[in-house]
């Protein structure tokens, strides 16, 4: 039997484990709302799984027609008379956690159903979402140090992640220390030029609560992109409005975007303000960006070991990476990252190409996913992102720098 499993991802890693040991199998997973919602229009599963909180659960489910025969489970903790009538009133059938298998097993298949997953729109999701559990939602991009190139990570990555695995993402911008957001500039949304995004974070302080899963509300609230996928939150565009961006209104945005994203993504000014723990607390991981400086490695050594006790951080979401690496180092990055007290995660290699001056009003006009740069983000999404997530194959910039010199010297023979 071929089953939909869509769910938190404990809840997932939890089913994945005990559906092992049956002869019925996993043919694609979802691990968000936006991705669940897609994999109920696709074709190809005889049973679902639900594993959402109760009150999401139902929203998605909400006008869902189940192709015939396919059987719809809901699991909670507890199925009082009140889950049981919100569950059956959409037409699935509630179960206490912990006792799916026991539905599963006394479930027969009643007709042949089973057809090809679709293809066209969904053949990009399914890949990225089958083949395992997306648990780094969430991502808190955060340096101690300014000019560390904080910001292009953060955006860099984001981007990669919308085009590459085809993940709804947004990038929220935390950073307030100047006028304007350094997020919208690489946009091309520039103050002196009175181009501004559609909407800063300080606005969704007047977002209606109760309309929280009207995805075409939310649009008003973003600022979408020439990429695919991906959208971006801007800071106040006033320095003055920082005193607005609170921790509670960073929560209230998350807990939104959580309903319509598949990954949310900080980047954070260098200072430990309220809004930024809030946004570490939220995260699922957390970037901290280095580059091989000594002075930059003592100050996350600051970071590491004395900023998280302050507070109250667990080291344990933390890791570092190195950006702008040189060719040539007097000492390992191992060395520095254990004086730091992280664990080495990934090394960004310093690009020329970044330092030259933009002379496009977006910075991903450049093609930066062609830079040695762009290489070395996307490697670092694969390593966060399930096995076989990217959807497209990517040439690595050294082979095509190569193979392009090799064309041409066969062409000179």
């Amino acid at each position: 039997m071929n089953i939909l499993l869509l769910g938190e991802a404990s809840y997932v890693e939890e089913m994945q484990a005990k559906i092992k040991e049956t002869p019925h199998r996993v043919v694609a997973i979802g691990t968000s709302i936006p991705q669940a919602a897609e994999f109920l229009k696709t074709v190809g599963y005889d049973a679902v799984f639900v594993g959402f909180d109760i009150n999401d659960a139902v929203a998605l489910l909400e006008g869902y027609e189940a192709p015939k025969g396919v059987k719809v489970w809901v699991s909670a903790d507890e199925v009082t008379l009140t889950t049981w009538r919100k569950i059956a009133g959409i037409g699935a059938i509630p179960v206490v956690r912990g006792t799916e298998m026991e539905f599963l097993n006394h479930y027969r298949s009643t007709g042949s159903r089973t057809v090809p997953m679709a293809t066209a729109d969904h053949v990009g999701m399914i890949r990225s979402s089958k083949v395992g559990v997306l648990k780094k939602r969430i991502i808190a991009v955060y340096s101690s140090k300014g000019g560390v190139g904080k910001t292009t990570i953060a955006m860099t990555l984001a981007a990669t992640m919308a085009e590459q695995a085809n993940m709804k993402t947004c990038i929220i911008d935390l950073d307030n220390t100047r006028e304007g957001s350094d997020i919208a500039r690489k946009f091309g949304y520039f103050l002196i030029s009175e181009r501004t995004p559609n909407s800063v974070i300080t606005n969704w302080a007047n977002f209606p609560d109760q309309k929280f899963r009207s995805w075409e509300l939310v649009m008003e609230y973003l600022t979408p992109t020439n990429i695919s996928n991906l959208y971006f939150l801007s800071a106040p565009w006033n320095v003055e409005d920082e005193k607005f961006m609170t921790p509670e209104l960073v929560e209230k945005v998350v807990n939104i975007l959580k309903q319509h994203m598949d990954v949310i993504i900080f980047d954070m000014s260098d200072d430990i303000r309220p809004s930024n723990i809030k946004a570490m607390e939220m995260s699922d991981l957390i970037l901290y960006i280095a580059t091989p400086d000594p002075d930059v490695v003592d100050i996350a050594g600051g970071f590491a070991q004395k900023t998280l006790a302050k507070i109250k951080m667990p080291i344990e979401k933390v890791r570092l990476v190195f950006n702008q690496v040189p060719d040539k180092l007097p000492y390992s990055l191992q060395v520095a990252a254990d004086k730091i007290g992280l664990p080495l995660f990934a090394e960004i290699p310093e690009d020329k190409l970044l330092r030259q001056p933009r002379v496009t009003e977006s910075l991903f006009d450049n093609d930066i996913f062609k830079w040695k740069f762009g290489d070395a983000v996307y490697r670092l999404a694969e390593s966060l992102l399930p096995d076989g997530s990217m959807t497209q194959n990517k040439i690595p910039w050294y082979k095509r720098l190569f193979g392009k010199r090799a064309k041409k010297e066969v062409a000179n023979v």
